[in-house]
């Protein structure tokens, strides 16, 4: 049976001319979002993020009056639920036999050669996290997606399960067409499909805030953005302006902040740096709130206003996103499983403010 090699060497084989010794490895985006949110380690079990609620009940002293005007407060849950991802990988030193790398391979090597091995780790754990960071923000739950039907057409943006992997449609099918026998038509996503990210909770959740919640400010270009963010503050609750926070969106839609705030201001974005902050002060907040560019909400004109620790990103340890589980050997190598847990959550849906774009 023919067996699928575990890296394209077709541009490194034969060893023909010189190579240079250094390899340039991929540049990817790191775990971004854990520096971004709130984490919450030691996740092995779905946990509840509560929060309490005190009611209205202030009044003129009434002397005949012994009980309280209704209820003095509820209880709110919001839930961490963990999802573990894995990344399998298969090593076989054999592979590099007729490269440049060969001339400290031995012919009985368990590992890659040292010329190679430090960057094969080095790319793939950086890939793994760049695959979790880049996916995390419109990231679905496996769990709610269901098995492929082969009597069904599905239209754009439908999901499913098909032989082991998670597809998404990219153009619409009809009954019969499978990932095997129409690929075009379907993108797999199964590293989108760990755990539900936080623009997909959003976008569950968007129809049910309150009105207040919902901040109107239509598309953002390079003519309109500093105009838009400086309203998008200014609309947030009266109360909540002065206690500070974070107003999260994508590199684009800050970049497009950045070149409308050099139009207006003249001296461009760097007037509203604050020491120590990443991100750039909203005109008229006086440096409490800070937009803040995320790699992970790359695609997205969403922006997403809080305070700070309300978006939480929950994982075992965050170490696990750049170390190697088991190793399982065999005759021409071994190998070796990545895993990691992780979950997204919005712990206080009241200062969830959020604007009209997905």
């Amino acid at each position: 049976m023919a067996t699928t090699p575990q890296n394209d060497i077709t541009a490194i084989q034969n060893y023909a001319g010189t190579y240079e010794r250094k390899i340039i490895t991929q540049i990817v985006n790191g775990l971004d979002v854990a520096n971004d949110l709130t984490v919450r380690r030691n996740l092995t079990a779905p946990v509840n993020l509560p929060k309490y609620s005190a009611a209205e009940g202030f009044r003129p002293v009434d002397t005949s009056i012994e009980e309280p005007d209704g209820p003095s407060g509820q209880f709110g849950i919001r839930k961490l639920i963990p999802r573990t991802g894995m990344k399998i990988l298969k090593i076989v030193p054999e592979e590099l036999r007729n490269t440049y790398l060969s001339d400290t391979l031995d012919p009985n090597a368990k590992e890659y050669p040292a010329g190679f091995a430090q960057y094969f780790w080095e790319a793939q754990i950086k890939k793994l996290q760049a695959e979790i960071n880049n996916n995390c923000y419109f990231g679905v739950d496996s769990y709610d997606i269901v098995a492929f039907d082969p009597a069904a057409s599905y239209t754009v943006g439908a999901r499913f399960q098909y032989n082991k992997s998670f597809y998404q449609v990219v153009t619409a099918t009809t009954a019969g067409q499978t990932p095997d026998t129409n690929a075009a038509k379907f993108k797999k996503i199964n590293n989108a499909s760990v755990a539900k990210g936080l623009g997909t909770i959003i976008a569950e959740e968007y129809a049910g805030l309150p009105t207040r919640n919902k901040i109107t400010t239509g598309v953002l270009d390079q003519t309109n953005a500093f105009d838009k963010v400086t309203s998008f503050y200014m609309s947030l609750p009266e109360e909540i302006r002065p206690v500070g926070g974070l107003v999260y969106c994508s590199q684009s839609t800050y970049d497009k902040y950045s070149l409308h705030t050099l139009d207006k201001l003249k001296n461009g974005i760097n007037d509203l740096k604050v020491p120590g902050k990443v991100g750039a002060a909203i005109f008229g907040s006086d440096g409490k709130w800070m937009l803040k560019p995320c790699t992970w909400m790359s695609g997205s004109a969403r922006m997403i206003g809080t305070l700070d620790g309300n978006l939480n990103f929950g994982t075992n340890q965050t170490a696990d996103f750049g170390s190697i589980g088991n190793i399982v050997p065999f005759l021409h190598g071994y190998r070796a499983i990545m895993k990691m847990v992780m979950a997204f959550q919005i712990a206080d849906l009241e200062v969830l403010f959020v604007n009209d774009q997905a």
